[in-house]
C-alpha cells in the first residue's frame, strides 16, 4: 500500500472529488444562485471550458480550495452593484485556506489561467470577509486593483481585477509571493493544516 503523503499537493479538482471538499457545495450554492450542486457544476464546467478549480490536500486533508469560471457560469455576480463585469475576463469566486495556502492556490490558478491565454482576471471581494467570497484586502495585498466599490445587503464588496496580458507582470506577481509559497512541482514541506479564514466564520 502506498503510503499517506504528508507534503501538501495541489490539484484539480474533478466532479467526482467535488462533493468530497467541505465548504464547497457552499460556495457554488451562492455563487450559481442554488442552482447547482458542486459536482454538477464542475461537471459541466470541466466539459464546457475546463478546470475551474484547484485544492490543497496533505495526509488526506483538504486545506484550502480556489474557485473560479467565466462570468456566465457564477450567476449571482450579476447581482453586485459594481458596474459590469468583464465577459471577456475569468471571475474567481472564492480561495479558502490559511494565508500561505490561499497565496499558493492563487499563483496556480493565476498560472494556469496565463497558459490558457485568458488575459485578464476579475473578483467580487468583500470588504468584511464575508463567507464564500475572497476577502479585499487579501487580494490587495496579493497585486490586484481595485476597480470599484459599493455597499450591498449590509456589507461592502469590491471589484478587484489583474492583467495577465503580460507575461512579465505575471512573473512578477509570482515571484512577489514565491518567498511565502512554493510554486508547484517543487516538493517542500509547508507547514500548518487547514485555518479558516476569519472570512469562513461569518455569515453571508
Amino acid at each position: 500500500m502506498k503510503p499517506t503523503s504528508f507534503v501538501p499537493m495541489v490539484g484539480e479538482i474533478s466532479a467526482e472529488d467535488a462533493g468530497e471538499i467541505p465548504g464547497l457545495g457552499a460556495v457554488i450554492s451562492h455563487w450559481t444562485e442554488n442552482g447547482y450542486s458542486a459536482e454538477e457544476w464542475f461537471r459541466g464546467l470541466n466539459d464546457d471550458w475546463g478546470t475551474g478549480g484547484f485544492a490543497v490536500r496533505r495526509g488526506g486533508e483538504v486545506q484550502g480550495f480556489v474557485v473560479y469560471a467565466p462570468p456566465k457560469n457564477l450567476a449571482s455576480a450579476a447581482r453586485y452593484p459594481l458596474g459590469p463585469i468583464d465577459e471577456e475576463a475569468v471571475l474567481l469566486a472564492y480561495v479558502g485556506g490559511d494565508t500561505r495556502t490561499r497565496r499558493r492556490l492563487l499563483v496556480r490558478m493565476l498560472r494556469d489561467l496565463r497558459q490558457r491565454g485568458v488575459g485578464s482576471v476579475q473578483a467580487i471581494a468583500s470588504d468584511h470577509g464575508m463567507s464564500n467570497h475572497v476577502p479585499t484586502s487579501f487580494l490587495l495585498e496579493s497585486g490586484w486593483q481595485s476597480l470599484r466599490r459599493a455597499p450591498y445587503r449590509m456589507s461592502y464588496y469590491t471589484l478587484a481585477h489583474i492583467d495577465l496580458k503580460s507575461a512579465v507582470e505575471v512573473g512578477e506577481l509570482a515571484r512577489a509571493l514565491v518567498g511565502r509559497v512554493k510554486l508547484p512541482g517543487i516538493q517542500s514541506p509547508v507547514p500548518g493544516a487547514l485555518a479558516r479564514s476569519a472570512g469562513e466564520q461569518r455569515g453571508r
